[in-house]
């Protein structure tokens, strides 16, 4: 065993693994059919409180399938739980960013101080009830360290009531949602891509995650600005391995929206060929080494989610092809839970979404869903 890969979902990271000849350990939530043929074990760890990780079980699963000393690389579900990954720590060391930058970059008052001294633009936040020019603006309510989008809620106009406990108000922008995804060593960095993002809304949750399409081209001119922009942010920070930025770009100007210190969902976009597997790229910069360069996309790649409208037990069939995070015949798929992914290549972006789309209608027939 080279390495553990613990996520939500940890199917990316282990794939990548796979594409980068290691032998991986995956520990996530789902313990899928496509997570466990690339992974050399993998195990499903138990759920706390919706989607999260049972803290103790994660650890005892861990302890009794690693020795003391197994490096591990983590993705998304610790956004809300450092302390877990500071438990994850005293055993096994964490080949990334540590506990306390996470805390750090996902505490909006901390991210918009961040960027105010480096002079980033970011829409300006609050954990208290809206005063002064904030109050006289539209406004997002969102969870702190929260995933996916579906968190995200358009405040009423004239709504003056603090946030929810766990949450911030932002101050709303509109335009494009990207993500940009570095390499860093923590001195230097090179620039893995940009995934452009679309969603995919249903009542109360207008803004849930639908999917991205890379690599693109940043939009309106403003591709040399945010990435040195979020250089900015990397090597301020001493920031290591894969790292990514969600910024949302119009011809009016752009913004940053959350920086994530840890390999992203861009990942199962960005990690083809001709490209060297991006989990290899992570363990090289967290060593300290980057490539001089790297290719340039051949291709776009898109990847779609594909939700549960309603509960789904998913019958015996054949999955089309590209379809991945496949659950085994006779899983239960709870209402709003995410049923699988696709993925589909295409010359521009709007070529690869429809390959998807494609992909994720044909699968919805398969389950009974409705068109």
């Amino acid at each position: 065993m080279d390495l553990a890969v613990i996520a939500l979902s940890a199917r990316p990271l282990a794939a990548s693994a796979a594409r980068a000849g290691l032998s991986a350990l995956a520990l996530d939530l789902f313990a899928d059919l496509d997570t466990c043929a690339h992974a050399a074990r993998c195990v499903r760890v138990h759920k706390k409180g919706g989607l999260a990780f049972d803290g103790d079980d994660l650890i005892q699963a861990l302890h009794s399938l690693s020795p003391p000393g197994l490096p591990v690389v983590l993705g998304r579900g610790f956004e809300q739980d450092t302390a877990l990954m500071q438990r994850i720590s005293e055993r096994n060391p964490i080949l990334g960013n540590m506990a306390q930058m996470v805390r750090v970059l996902k505490d909006p008052i901390a991210l918009a101080a961040l960027c105010g001294h480096l002079r980033i633009p970011f829409p300006q936040v609050s954990l208290e009830a809206p005063s002064g020019d904030l109050a006289r603006h539209s406004l997002m309510e969102k969870t702190i360290g929260g995933l996916g989008g579906g968190h995200v809620q358009a405040r009423a106009e004239g709504d003056l009531s603090p946030p929810a406990p766990g949450s911030y108000l932002q101050r709303k922008v509109t335009g494009e949602t990207y993500s940009l995804v570095l390499v860093s060593t923590g001195k230097d960095v090179r620039v893995v891509g940009a995934v452009r993002q679309w969603t995919a809304p249903v009542e109360g949750a207008p803004f849930r995650l639908g999917g991205g399409a890379g690599a693109v081209p940043l939009p309106h001119g403003q591709g040399r600005d945010i990435l040195a922009a979020v250089t900015r942010i990397a090597l301020a920070c001493g920031l290591v391995g894969l790292v990514s930025f969600d910024v949302i770009c119009s011809p009016d100007g752009w913004w940053l929206l959350s920086a994530d210190p840890r390999p992203s969902a861009a990942l199962d976009v960005l990690d083809v060929a001709p490209l060297p597997p991006l989990l290899a790229l992570h363990l090289a910069a967290c060593g300290g080494k980057l490539p001089q360069a790297l290719p340039a996309h051949a291709a776009v790649t898109a990847t779609g989610l594909l939700y549960a409208d309603r509960d789904v037990m998913i019958p015996a069939m054949d999955w089309p092809e590209g379809v991945h995070d496949r659950n085994a015949a006779g899983t239960l798929i709870a209402e709003g839970g995410i049923i699988c992914s696709a993925r589909a290549t295409g010359p521009t972006f709007e070529a690869a979404r429809a390959g998807v789309e494609q992909r994720l209608a044909a699968v919805r027939r398969l389950t009974g869903l409705a068109a």
